[in-house]
């Protein structure tokens, strides 16, 4: 049969531009992944370094943020003509409170846990919330546990008595940081819970901006109940208040939800994990906070525990 060179030469064309783009489109997927989960991971630095009260700080943070989403709502909402997207109604409000205070008391606790412990134990006691979110999700949603899962929250709890223990010897001040910690964790599982119901109807740009806008409503009143400025502070100050609002919130955390319309929960969350490490390697390096052993060991019993429970808890299902 005779060869039309032109159409194979379309096609062989046509199959390299498509394979080019889905290596473009997997480099930007895990470029965009990357990005956010270094993003994330300076939270904590930016918080030491702004010398202002924890509700201050996370005042600053969730309302800078807050103002950043009805923006991106506001410009979307004049995309569409005009037409409302939001998909919340007022059965949704109680889950609305629910998310908003959940995240608010986060945020408070864990940003006050870091006046009191290190970064390292601060930060892999607040990423134990896949243990809880399991636990809670067992318990009010029936969903059933793995056998995976159990292990890893057993050696997960292994590294969190290596890490208590180890903190113990600083004195008071470090456990009351750690327990601020793991409070931030717990709190975070209403937060994620509710979120779970909502997102089932709700877009991520509406639920992001009615979140974070009632969340920081509640940081501005109880920072202002506890007597917290807002004023006074060196431009420093403000520039890292900026910029744990811009950066961790608003950049990483745009990118992880970005990223889960492209992956699953689970990788996002194993992603996620790296966050200790970046955290601790950080502040050795900017803060000169040499984590203790019992932390590194401790910890990183922790971020094992949490492989096992997601990595072959939720594929086996």
């Amino acid at each position: 049969l005779p060869i039309n060179w032109n159409d194979w030469g379309t096609r062989a064309a046509m199959l390299y531009t498509t394979g080019v783009l889905a290596q473009a489109n997997t480099r930007n997927l895990y470029l965009g992944l990357a990005i956010g989960v270094v993003a994330v991971s300076f939270a904590a630095i930016f918080i030491r370094l702004a010398e202002a009260p924890s509700l201050t700080i996370a005042s600053y943070r969730m309302t800078i943020a807050a103002a950043v989403m009805i923006g991106l709502a506001a410009g979307s909402w004049i995309r569409n003509g005009g037409q409302s997207v939001s998909g919340l109604t007022k059965r949704d409000l109680p889950l609305l409170l629910l998310s908003s205070v959940s995240l608010s008391v986060h945020f408070w606790a864990w940003i006050l846990s870091l006046e009191y412990t290190s970064v390292a134990s601060s930060v892999v006691l607040v990423t134990t919330s896949p243990f809880l979110v399991a636990i809670a999700s067992r318990a009010f949603f029936g969903e059933s546990i793995h056998k995976s899962t159990f292990a890893g929250i057993a050696v997960g709890v292994a590294g969190g008595v290596i890490l208590a223990l180890g903190d113990a010897r600083g004195g008071e001040s470090e456990v009351l940081g750690d327990l601020l910690a793991f409070a931030g964790a717990v709190a975070i599982v209403g937060y994620m819970l509710a979120g779970r119901r909502l997102r089932r109807h709700v877009p991520a740009l509406s639920y992001n901006s009615a979140v974070y806008s009632v969340t920081a409503v509640i940081l501005l009143v109880a920072a202002i109940l506890a007597g917290d400025p807002f004023t006074g502070y060196t431009p420093q100050t403000y520039l890292w208040l900026v910029m744990v609002a811009l950066v961790p919130q608003v950049i990483g955390h745009s990118l992880l939800n970005w990223s889960l319309a492209h992956v699953t929960a689970t990788a996002v969350a194993i992603a996620v994990m790296a966050e200790p490490v970046i955290a601790t390697v950080a502040a050795v390096i900017i803060l000169g906070e040499a984590p203790p052993l019992t932390s590194v060991l401790g910890g990183g019993l922790i971020l094992f525990g949490i492989y096992v429970a997601m990595r072959f808890g939720h594929s086996r299902r």
